[in-house]
């Protein structure tokens, strides 16, 4: 038994950037736009949007304040300015961070207060205000999910805030936006999407749909990532990408998350490093804990791949699903170790901690102690 349910209206499609007017104007009227302070800025997309806006609507307030390291304290400032302003409509635009800085503004302009004061265990029990996404690169899109995760400017962790009335009224994804990925960026921002779609998949939380997605995340992203890097103007091969990150936002939504993404946020808490790089990295040591748990799941990760399993045992078969792992990430040149990015190892058990720390590992097939979570960070440093 399982239930799959999914309230945002998804568009997807070259182009459709160019009628974010006509459709913010269906669902709001006072917009605020947030997105972050440099890549959409300087790609001019920023003022694109914001102009095919205000020609549909009675304005537009841009709040273009998000770097990698923003925290709860930009949330409180940015509700506090939609409030004021009697914004009826936020469009978050960007990447994960900038999305879930938007996400969390929608929530906090409904229910008041301060962000920490969610994080303390007060619960939001208004339906958040209009809240549209874009995002600009092809990993999962927050909007799709139930919850957000803000970084705690007090602890310097993040955390996450669930409600049923966080997912995104409207997603709009358009591939031709991924352009405005730096190309350093890609490789990590793919390998993520598949630690995400792997977590999700061999979680206790999945059901036959989710699976579905969550291998099709898989085979998309594998088999289209360093094409798309070689060609980085070809749109079919973002338009895979996009699909990839859409399908694995799918399966998280339905499922779980699982180690790989609470070691990126451990890792992330302890030394602000970005957790796309840090999942690429430790997905295969964290599918070799996860193998004696999910061998069978492995081998349909293998066929994801494109490995030949035909006439060898299941843990044969298994094996060759991180030996596809790890073989995409030489061919991406995505740094093998922690070490590589030049972390102090001492720090090391802190990160687990944090990681342990996160409710959704409750859904892991193996369960997974703080003490199991720093010997994987120690395999792969």
């Amino acid at each position: 038994m399982f239930e799959f349910s999914i309230p945002t209206k998804i568009i997807e499609g070259q182009g459709y950037i160019n009628k974010i007017g006509e459709i913010v104007n269906e669902n709001g009227s006072r917009i605020f736009l947030v997105s972050d302070a440099l890549t959409m800025q300087e790609t001019g997309y920023l003022s694109k949007v914001k102009t095919l806006i205000e020609e549909q609507t009675h304005g537009v307030l841009v709040f273009n304040k998000v770097y990698s390291d923003s925290n709860s304290d930009l949330v409180n400032k940015g509700a506090d300015q939609a409030r004021n302003a009697n914004c009826d409509c936020i469009v978050g635009f960007g990447g994960k961070t900038t999305l879930n800085i938007a996400k969390a503004i929608a929530f906090l302009v409904a229910n008041g207060g301060i962000l920490e004061d969610y994080f303390l265990g007060k619960k939001g029990k208004k339906k958040n205000i209009c809240y549209i996404e874009v995002p600009s690169a092809f990993g999962y899109f927050p909007g799709l999910t139930d919850k957000f995760y803000v970084t705690d400017k007090y602890e310097g962790m993040k955390k996450a805030i669930t409600s049923p009335y966080n997912y995104a009224d409207i997603v709009l994804i358009d591939p031709k936006l991924t352009s405005t990925i730096p190309t350093k960026f890609s490789a990590s921002i793919a390998m993520q999407n598949i630690a995400i779609a792997i977590d999700t998949y061999i979680s206790k939380a999945a059901n036959v749909i989710s699976d579905t997605f969550s291998l099709r995340s898989m085979e998309f992203t594998s088999h289209n990532i360093t094409k798309s890097i070689q060609d980085a103007e070809n749109i079919q091969l973002r338009s895979m990408l996009s699909s990839a990150g859409l399908f694995t936002s799918l399966a998280v939504a339905n499922s779980s998350p699982g180690i790989t993404y609470a070691l990126s946020l451990g890792l992330n808490a302890i030394y602000g490093i970005y957790q796309g790089i840090t999942s690429s990295i430790l997905l295969p040591y964290v599918m070799e804990y996860s193998l004696t748990s999910s061998a069978n799941k492995f081998v349909q990760i293998a066929k994801a791949f494109g490995e030949d399993t035909t006439d060898i045992t299941v843990v044969e078969a298994a094996i060759k699903a991180i030996e596809g792992v790890r073989k995409l990430l030489y061919d991406l040149k995505i740094p093998q170790k922690l070490s590589d990015l030049e972390l102090d190892k001492e720090e090391l058990f802190n990160a687990a901690k944090v990681a342990r720390s996160y409710e959704f590992l409750h859904f892991l097939p193996r369960p997974v102690s703080q003490e199991d979570l720093y010997n994987i960070l120690i395999s792969a440093f």
